[in-house]
């Protein structure tokens, strides 16, 4: 769990809008709610930045927003323990300090963006364009209404948002231009990143030490006194859900065959150009190719399905598709394929965009088509409906399975499970769109109505968190099971370190990687040219680490990548490569160094402004926002 959190957390925030500010740490300028506990506060400022305050309000709405931003990205609830643990609070407060700090400086400088400059810089936002082959990206207007629609935003809040955002990056930009990058510093980074080193190394299994004495009682307490929080239960949370699935909705939503008369009858012209058609077609360079094949299947040489073969076609480069005559692109090619009866081949035919043949693999009539789209519109009505009483039922107060009973669904209760839906006894439990329900159940608060989850096709689901079953510590009599297969695990991996140790001390000693491996049976595999961060490589990057801090013709020792296992090597040489400064290689290695020198530019300047400003901040109310003070 712990590991997917830093992942997160190392990857930086998600954008929201595009502003190539390197020093927005938080994210803060994403789109937030409002926390109700500070309604009525007098002070709700948690920092001051050179007299201008960061309300608690702000803060609380980034620090909920970042939250729940990695609980999506995990699909784990953040608990305020756990978002301390990570230091979430201090990431988004000082990513909103430096946010003021250099609002403040950006109004000392005079800085400003011509309202017109904006909407440009808007227009030209690649979040907000759309390509278009052969053409240069357009600005989206669609697209950027959406992210407005999205984030419950009109424009001139957007603009006023964006306003700071440009102004900030201005002064950015300054840094990231920076200067010409010093020759020295990329010859040693690139010898860095560039060196090959070449080893022999052998496998030393974790079978190798033996069996393990079980503990004795005080060995065993002991271990447990000082790792109880790796034997802590999981939190278990139990809920009741009403699962409503397409099939539910078509069985509510019947279409009879008088249904379907009368609604052919009253436009029986608009209803008859429903026919559709299964249509594939071959395409030919020339009308007189078309002719001549067309003429080989009426004379039954070759039939259209040879003719695909032979001219080593894909099924997608023939399927046109199940389509009504108007939706074909090519109205003469429409033509001839509505001319055909079902399995039918045609001549040539001339269209307006190729010289094509068809063939009809199948029809669906008018009538099939039409009972489809009816049952289309009566299932999205019975769907709107039965989702319009579920919600005003659960307005009312009513249960699910009280819910289910009115309106003749099934309402079904699941056992508590933790957040990767495991129970109690450490079994998977079937919890339906689990990829959305698990977050939002660990997230919702006890007596609170969670929203209804939309799984498309595979249903639309409500549930309701019915208990909650904290986590706690076990006892060593319930867990001592698990306690004693961690310990006996912890004295194994002990053991072969001591042993692989004191082999590579022999090794060191004047006994050869070889001579070690044959007394024990072993065999020792080369690796050639091991980079420091290179991809695929053929030992665990544990053992790459420890290569490059061995000295050459060295020895030494890493986990395997089973993590029970120990690599012992011996390093044989390098190369580094003389610089090429043309290479692709090196170019970007350039870039991402100039990038990281004008990053660290521009965080040693907002320190300087913050210094220079003053920055005080208000614990007391940071605590109240982050669950660790009083109310």
């Amino acid at each position: 769990m712990l590991s997917s959190f830093r992942e997160v957390m190392t990857k930086g925030p998600a954008k929201i809008i595009t502003a190539g500010v390197m020093f927005l740490l938080s994210g803060s300028f994403a789109l937030w709610g409002v926390e109700g506990w500070l309604r009525g506060e007098s002070n709700t400022t948690v920092a001051t930045v050179g007299g201008t305050s960061i309300s608690a309000n702000a803060f609380s709405e980034a620090y909920r927003q970042r939250t729940s931003q990695i609980t999506r990205a995990t699909g784990k609830a953040v608990t305020p323990d756990l978002a301390r643990t990570f230091g979430i609070d201090k990431q988004v407060l000082n990513g909103m300090i430096a946010e003021k700090a250099m609002d403040v400086q950006a109004t000392k400088l005079g800085l400003g963006l011509d309202p017109k400059a904006m909407v440009q810089a808007v227009m030209n936002d690649p979040d907000f364009q759309v390509s278009v082959p052969g053409k240069p990206p357009v600005f989206d207007a669609t697209a950027f209404r959406q992210l407005l629609e999205n984030n419950g935003m009109n424009e001139e809040m957007f603009f006023a948002r964006q306003h700071d955002v440009y102004v900030r990056g201005q002064m950015d930009q300054g840094f990231m231009a920076g200067g010409p990058l010093p020759a020295t510093l990329l010859q040693a980074a690139a010898r860095y990143e560039q060196e090959k080193r070449n080893i022999a190394y052998f496998v030393l299994p974790q079978s190798s030490v033996g069996e393990i004495a079980p503990p004795d009682t005080a060995a065993l307490q002991s271990y447990y006194d000082e790792n109880k929080g790796q034997f802590r239960t999981k939190e278990l949370r139990s809920l009741s859900y009403i699962l409503v699935t397409p099939a539910e909705l078509s069985g509510r939503a019947t279409v009879t065959d008088a249904d379907v008369d009368a609604a052919y009858d009253k436009n029986k012209a608009g209803s008859a150009a429903l026919e559709q058609r299964t249509v594939e077609q071959i395409a030919f360079p020339s009308q007189d190719e078309a002719k001549a094949a067309a003429a080989r299947i009426a004379s039954g040489q070759i039939t259209f399905e040879g003719l695909v073969t032979e001219r080593k076609l894909k099924p997608e480069d023939i399927d046109l598709g199940t389509l009504s005559k108007r939706q074909f692109n090519d109205p003469k090619v429409a033509d001839a394929a509505f001319a055909l009866a079902e399995g039918a081949t045609s001549g040539a035919v001339q269209g307006n965009l190729a010289n094509v043949i068809v063939k009809v693999t199948k029809i669906v009539d008018a009538k099939s088509v039409l009972r489809e789209e009816l049952q289309r519109q009566r299932s999205s009505e019975a769907a709107k409906n039965l989702r319009d009483a579920i919600e005003d039922e659960r307005m009312g107060g009513a249960p699910l399975k009280d819910i289910a009973t009115k309106l003749k669904l099934k309402a079904v209760t699941l056992p508590p499970v933790d957040a990767q839906g495991v129970d109690a006894d450490g079994k998977t439990v079937a919890v339906p769109l689990a990829a959305q329900v698990l977050p939002a159940l660990f997230t919702a608060e006890p007596g609170s109505d969670p929203e209804a989850v939309d799984g498309r096709e595979d249903g639309l689901m409500w549930f309701s968190l019915d208990n909650v079953v904290p986590a706690r510590d076990r006892t060593l009599d319930e867990a001592k099971k698990d306690v004693v297969a961690a310990w006996t695990a912890e004295q194994k991996i002990a053991k072969l370190k001591d042993k692989a140790d004191e082999l590579v001390s022999q090794m060191r000693g004047g006994k050869s990687l070889e001579d070690t491996a044959k007394a024990l049976n072993l065999q020792v595999t080369p690796a050639w040219d091991l980079t420091r961060n290179g991809q695929n490589q053929p030992v665990p990057p544990a053992v790459v680490t420890a290569v490059f801090a061995t000295p050459l013709k060295g020895f030494g020792t890493a986990l395997a990548a089973n993590g029970t296992d120990r690599i012992l090597f011996h390093v044989e040489d390098n190369v580094i490569p003389e610089l090429d400064a043309t290479a692709p290689a090196t170019q970007a290695l350039s870039k991402r160094l100039a990038t990281g020198v004008s990053q660290d530019l521009m965080a040693e300047y907002v320190k300087k402004v913050q210094d220079q400003l003053g920055v005080t901040i208000n614990q007391t109310n940071v605590d109240r926002v982050v669950g660790t003070g009083s109310l």
